[in-house]
């Protein structure tokens, strides 16, 4: 993996590593949690992108029956992993110190991909893992893919800095 994944410091956490494999995974998820974060999505859902969840749902003509348990604020879209790999290429041990870098790689119409590094701090020759994550937004009323909001595709482009174009 290229060193172009670790260019955004804001999306780096560095963490004592721990000998057990079962933490990558941990660790993996600690650092997309912590990209999402980075985005800052204030302005979610805009009066366009409101319109056009209220208009789907109306289109939809079906009883609520929530899928997903959505919060007390209305959140009723968001993200769900698909798919989660890992692979394991060398074993964490006292005293390592690792860094995880996350970076979107692809944006499509209702899923994106992340991939996901772990690295030693101090020879980043020494790569732990590597993961690979598939999200896809979706309607938790209805447990179906829902269009990526024009606002976290831009947010995408920001922190990536390049453009992820709507499929056609």
């Amino acid at each position: 993996m290229s060193g172009i994944l670790f260019r955004f410091a804001s999306a780096i956490l560095t963490l004592w590593a721990m000998s057990t494999i079962l933490f990558f995974f941990v660790y993996l998820e600690e650092a997309r949690s912590y990209y999402f974060d980075q985005l800052k999505l204030e302005h979610w859902p805009s009066n366009e992108e409101d319109q056009l969840i209220h208009s789907s749902i109306e289109e939809e003509k079906q009883v609520h029956t929530s899928r997903i348990q959505t919060t007390s604020i209305g959140a009723h879209y968001g993200s769900l992993i698909k798919e989660n790999a890992c692979t394991y290429n060398l074993p964490i041990i006292r005293p390592d110190k690792a860094e995880i870098g996350v970076q979107v790689v692809r944006v499509g119409k209702s899923s994106f991909v992340l991939e996901l590094q772990i690295r030693d701090t101090r020879d980043h020759e020494r790569i732990f893992a590597t993961g690979r994550t598939v999200m896809v937004w979706c309607n938790y009323h209805t447990g179906r893919p829902f269009p990526v909001p024009p606002v976290l595709r831009a947010a995408f482009e920001r922190m990536e800095g390049r453009s992820f174009p709507l499929p056609e």
